[in-house]
């Protein structure tokens, strides 16, 4: 019976939807990321690129309220400011994002979001250490499969095809994998907190 009420509640909103207009959106944005504390090495805020690419799904409530569905790809880069320095171990994650977002509509074109974003690392990156090859933690993975965030946004819309704004990412659990038994060993903290946060600016297309 709890299995059939949830699926009833998952449901829900596409039945509702199917007495409403939808709305298709192609989202693109390019901001910055940040890790939220510093965890290891020189890699902290330096020239750290975030850019994600989604579809949503707008599907109104009512004339103030709607639920957003999202899935889109997002790609985090760091060290762009010291490529080639000996030595350092630079960034790249990449990652699918399940996002739901309930939205609420200002009659001036104001949209305000915020939700939950699950996040699986499609790419999460391997230590290297160019300094000393030997370091015990070389090529090991340095983010978790999953990650959680809330995702808050503020978008005007045009009255036409387009909207602008702004999202961000608030890093909800910790990203790092612990390497305990490496700490003392490596020339990397290996253990410690990363949480990803983001900050982007959004141009949507939508139909």
């Amino acid at each position: 019976m709890k299995h059939l009420f949830l699926v009833f509640l998952i449901l829900l909103p596409l039945g509702t939807a199917a007495q409403t207009k939808l709305q298709h959106n192609i989202m693109l944005g390019t901001g910055v990321f940040d890790y939220g504390s510093k965890t290891f090495g020189a890699s902290f805020g330096r020239g750290h690129l975030a850019m994600r690419l989604s579809y949503r799904l707008d599907v109104p409530l009512s004339d103030s309220w709607s639920i957003m569905p999202e899935v889109g790809a997002k790609f985090f880069a760091e060290g762009l400011f010291l490529m080639g320095a000996v030595g350092a171990d630079f960034d790249g994650f990449t990652y699918l994002d399940l996002t739901v977002n309930g939205c609420y509509h200002t009659a001036g074109g104001l949209i305000l979001g915020l939700g939950p974003m699950l996040s699986y690392t499609l790419h999460p990156d391997r230590y290297y250490v160019d300094a000393d090859p030997s370091d015990p933690i070389a090529g090991e993975f340095k983010n978790k499969r999953f990650l959680l965030s809330l995702h808050p946004s503020i978008l005007f819309d045009s009255g036409k095809r387009w909207i602008y704004g702004l999202d961000a990412e608030i890093g909800l659990n910790n990203a790092m994998i612990q390497y305990p038994q490496y700490t003392g060993k490596s020339s990397f903290t290996t253990t410690g907190n990363r949480q990803l946060n983001a900050v982007r600016f959004l141009i949507c297309f939508h139909f």
